[in-house]
């Protein structure tokens, strides 16, 4: 039999071989850090304190080869993630939560190689954060297969002015879904207090059209340096819909500023 032949031959089973490897491997990679692990994104939520640091320790497998990992940590303001593992439709939500407003956030990409690797993320968490943030973790495998996962972080912050509702327009916040509806030409009462172990020296409630990005109404309230003033508002709703902000703005007797708040949606 012909040399060249049998040398042919066997270079194209290697390389059916190869591609039949490649195109069974469908299976995604996964995140098998094990029940209980506190900072990991198969935790339930992960807890932190602003102007401290976090370790996010997770391990990630893979059946034939892992390729990359990327986390994306943002404000989870108004919007839920939800995990992508096989069998699994988890979303993770809140009721109203009241951000320090700050555009912080991280997102960062590591190689990762063999079947198993254990990766160690250092995350700083600024003074000015507060709120809920979401984890995302993206990985993907070296067959090109990927999958998403995500948990919540949970920071407290002691630094800054801190605003709570009890009531707006009759409702408990905590049970929201979603940003609330106003009627256009309606009146709505907010309820709530703003607090700080300094001080609050001044406070501002304002509803913002973000359309014209125009304050449609606002009240300065007078705190007189309490620490814990609380405040009964009605708001005069626009009888133009569309989409709104309401604001709401503290300093306390340092000077550190605050701001928060929640979107509206006036009809």
């Amino acid at each position: 039999m012909n040399l060249n032949f049998i040398q042919t031959s066997a270079a194209v089973l290697v390389a059916m071989a190869l591609v039949s490897c490649q195109e069974t491997d469908t299976e995604a990679p996964t995140a098998c850090t094990g029940l209980g692990a506190t900072n990991s994104v198969t935790a339930e939520e992960i807890e932190a304190e602003a102007g401290d640091h976090i370790d996010l320790e997770d391990i990630f497998c893979d059946n034939e080869a892992l390729s990359e990992v990327r986390w994306d940590i943002h404000n989870g303001e108004g919007h839920a993630h939800e995990d992508e593992e096989e069998g699994e439709e988890e979303e993770h939500e809140h009721g109203l939560v009241l951000h320090s407003g700050t555009d912080w956030a991280v997102l960062e990409t590591q190689a990762l190689t063999g079947t198993q690797a254990e990766v160690d993320l250092h995350v700083d968490v600024p003074l000015t954060a507060r709120g809920v943030w979401h984890v995302v973790v993206s990985l993907v495998d070296e067959a090109g297969n990927g999958t998403t996962l995500a948990t919540d972080l949970h920071v407290e912050n002691d630094h800054l002015p801190e605003f709570t509702l009890t009531e707006v327009g009759g409702e408990d916040p905590a049970m929201w879904h979603g940003e609330p509806t106003w009627a256009a030409g309606t009146d709505v009462v907010v309820t709530g207090n703003v607090a700080d172990s300094d001080g609050v020296a001044s406070a501002m409630l304002e509803l913002i059209s973000e359309d014209t990005e125009t304050v449609v109404w606002e009240v300065a309230l007078d705190p007189a340096g309490a620490t814990n003033f609380e405040f009964s508002e009605t708001v005069t709703v626009p009888a133009a819909g569309g989409e709104h902000h309401f604001e709401m703005k503290a300093v306390d007797a340092n000077g550190v500023e605050m701001e928060t708040g929640f979107h509206v949606e006036v009809e």
